[in-house]
C-alpha cells in the first residue's frame, strides 16, 4: 500500500455486501430486508457494492462463486454477509472462501410480531448453520462476527460502519512497511524486535542505517539546506540555527517516506543523532506524526506498528509514551472515583502531537543535557515539544514479540485535567483497575512504551488484532488473571 495523504489518518475501504436466502424461505424476505439494511447505511454514509443482477441475494453456488468474482473484480476490501433468512449454508461458505478476503455475517433480527406470524426468517438458526459450514473449512480466522450479530437493519448499518473501521486497521497494518534507522542502544534493550513476528501480521521493515539518515542530511544542507516550514515556530519562538537543523532533519525523513513508500518510521535518539545533527528528533517527529506519518522514538518498531493500529483505528493522530511513573495520591484529591493506584503518569520526552497539548512549547531535553551538556547552555539537546496533555479520552494498545509471533494489550481509559507538574509531553491518566492489570498482564510480557489513541477504540482495534491473527490479547478483566493469588492475606 502506499503510505497515506498528510492529513489522512486511516486507508479507504471498499466494502462489499451480499445477502442470501435458503430455497425453502421467500428470496422477497430476502430482499427486503436487505434493501432496508441498504437505506440505513447510505444515511450513515457508509459507501458500499452490490453484485449486479440477482447475485445480490445468494440461492444457489453459481450466485456464491458469482458475487464474489465481482466484488473481487472492483476492488472490495472486505465483504459483509448479511443473512436475510435462514440462508443456504453450503453457499454462505462458498462465498466467504471465494471471495477471499476479512468478512462479516450478520443476521436480520425478525422485525415484529407480525413477522413472526408471515414473514419469520429464522436467521437465528440460519447463522449457527452458516458458521458451522465455514468453521468446518477453516474460514473462520478471517470472519468478523460482532457481539451481537443478530440486528435490526438500523443495528445493522451501525455494526458495518464499525467494521469498515475494523477492516481499515486490517488493511493499513498488513500492507504496511516501516522504516527503522538505526540500530537499538544499548540501553533500550527491552525494545529489541523480531522482524519474523511482525512478518506475522503483514508488516514489511526497512532497516536504514543511522548514516542512511544522516548523508541525506548532510546532502540536503550542501544543496542549500531545507525551506523551513511556514508552521514549525507554532509552538513558541525557534532559535534560527535550530530551525536549519530541525528542517534538514524533517525533510529527510519526509524523503525516505516518499522514496520507500514508508507508512511510519522510528529513529535512533540516544545518542548519536544529538550529536551528529545537533538536536533532539521529538518536536519533528510531533510534527510528522500529527500530519499523519507517525515517527517513534528509540527505534522501536513495536511501538511504531502499534502507533500505526491506533491512527487507523482512531482516524486519527496517536502518539508513543512511556509507562512512566506513579502519581502522589496529594495530587488526585477531590477527583471522584481516580485512586492513586488506577492513575499513571504517561511521560515522553517531547514526541507528542501539539494538538492534544495545553501549551507546547519547543524546549531542550532535561536527561540529555545532564548526561552531555553538564553545566552549559543546551544546544544539542533542543528540540523537545513540551507540555501537559489535554484532558481527553485515550487507548493504550502495544505489542510484543515472542518467537515469530505477538502478544499484545489494550485497555481504556483518560486522561485527567490535572497538573502533571514535571518535564516533557506528559500527562496523568487515569486507567480503572490498571495496578492489577500492569501487575498480571504487562510485567514480564510488555516493554515500557505504549501506544496511545486519543479516543476509545480499544473494541475497533481487539477485532482487528483477532482479523490480523494475533491470539494472546490481554484486556482488563473482573476476573483473576492466569496466575493471579486471590488471597488479600
Amino acid at each position: 500500500m502506499m503510505n497515506l495523504e498528510f492529513g489522512k489518518f486511516s486507508p479507504e475501504i471498499k466494502l462489499g455486501l451480499v445477502s442470501a436466502s435458503r430455497n425453502c424461505f421467500p428470496r422477497e424476505l430476502a430482499k427486503r430486508r436487505f434493501d432496508a439494511l441498504a437505506v440505513e447505511l447510505e444515511k450513515l454514509g457508509v459507501k458500499f457494492f452490490v453484485p449486479e443482477g440477482r447475485y445480490s441475494v445468494i440461492e444457489e453456488k453459481a450466485d456464491a462463486s458469482e458475487a464474489a468474482r465481482q466484488m473481487r473484480s472492483v476492488g472490495c476490501d472486505a465483504a459483509v454477509l448479511y443473512l436475510g433468512n435462514f440462508s443456504p449454508e453450503i453457499e454462505d461458505a462458498v462465498f466467504v472462501r471465494e471471495f477471499g478476503g476479512m468478512s462479516m455475517l450478520l443476521a436480520a433480527a425478525e422485525e415484529s410480531s407480525g413477522s413472526l406470524a408471515q414473514s419469520r426468517g429464522d436467521a437465528l438458526c440460519g447463522l449457527v448453520s452458516a458458521s458451522l459450514a465455514m468453521s468446518k473449512r477453516g474460514l473462520m480466522k478471517k470472519i468478523y462476527i460482532p457481539q451481537n450479530p443478530l440486528v435490526s437493519a438500523e443495528r445493522g448499518a451501525e455494526e458495518i460502519a464499525k467494521f469498515a473501521r475494523i477492516a481499515a486497521v486490517v488493511k493499513g497494518v498488513s500492507t504496511a512497511t516501516i522504516g527503522l534507522f538505526g540500530p537499538r542502544p544499548r540501553d533500550f534493550e527491552s525494545c529489541n524486535y523480531n522482524a519474523a513476528s511482525l512478518s506475522s501480521i503483514g508488516v514489511e521493515v526497512e532497516e536504514l542505517g543511522l548514516f542512511d539518515l544522516e548523508e541525506e542530511i548532510e546532502r540536503i544542507k550542501a544543496d542549500g539546506g531545507a525551506e523551513v516550514p511556514a508552521d514549525m515556530c507554532a509552538c513558541g519562538a525557534v532559535a534560527p540555527d535550530l530551525l536549519d537543523r530541525l528542517s534538514a532533519y524533517e525533510r529527510a525523513l519526509l524523503n525516505f517516506r516518499d522514496s520507500k513508500n514508508l507508512a511510519g518510521a522510528a529513529t535512533q535518539c540516544w545518542s548519536r543523532q544529538e550529536r551528529r545533527s545537533g538536536h533532539v528528533p521529538c518536536y519533528v517527529n510531533a510534527r510528522l506524526t500529527q500530519s499523519g506519518f507517525p515517527v517513534a522514538c528509540e527505534n522501536d518498531a513495536y511501538s511504531l506498528v502499534a502507533e500505526l493500529v491506533c491512527q487507523y483505528a482512531s482516524d486519527g493522530a496517536p502518539t508513543m509514551l512511556d509507562i512512566n511513573h506513579t502519581i502522589p495520591a496529594e495530587m488526585l484529591r477531590g477527583l471522584e472515583g481516580v485512586s492513586a493506584e488506577d492513575a499513571v503518569g504517561l511521560f515522553h520526552c517531547g514526541n507528542v502531537p501539539p494538538k492534544y497539548m495545553r501549551k507546547p512549547s519547543v524546549k531542550h531535553q532535561v536527561i540529555m543535557a545532564r548526561l552531555m551538556e553538564a553545566g552549559k547552555e543546551p544546544d544539542i539537546t533542543r528540540g523537545t515539544l513540551e507540555g501537559a496533555i489535554s484532558a481527553s479520552p485515550i487507548t493504550l494498545f502495544q505489542i510484543h514479540g515472542f518467537g515469530d509471533k505477538l502478544r499484545a494489550y489494550v485497555c481504556e481509559g483518560e486522561f485527567l485535567d490535572i497538573d502533571p507538574k514535571t518535564f516533557g509531553s506528559v500527562g496523568v491518566a487515569h486507567v480503572q483497575g490498571f495496578m492489577r492489570f500492569y501487575r498480571n498482564c504487562i510485567l514480564g510480557r510488555f516493554h515500557h512504551h505504549a501506544a496511545v489513541a486519543f479516543t476509545h477504540c480499544g473494541g475497533v482495534i481487539f477485532e482487528a488484532l483477532k482479523l490480523l491473527g494475533v491470539e494472546e490479547i490481554y484486556v482488563p478483566s473482573k476476573s483473576l488473571y492466569a496466575g493471579e493469588n486471590p488471597f488479600k492475606q
